[in-house]
């Protein structure tokens, strides 16, 4: 796989889709296995 240049993933990630991000954020979530969700 291309290593991306950190400019390159922004933007990639700034292209995506409300859904896509979405998506993004709970794949990242099982893959770290970490949540997105903010505590209270």
């Amino acid at each position: 796989m291309a290593k991306l240049s950190i400019q390159e993933l922004l933007e990639a990630i700034g292209s995506l889709t409300l859904i896509e991000a979405a998506e993004l954020v709970k794949a990242m979530e099982e893959k770290f296995g970490i949540s997105a969700a903010a505590p209270v």
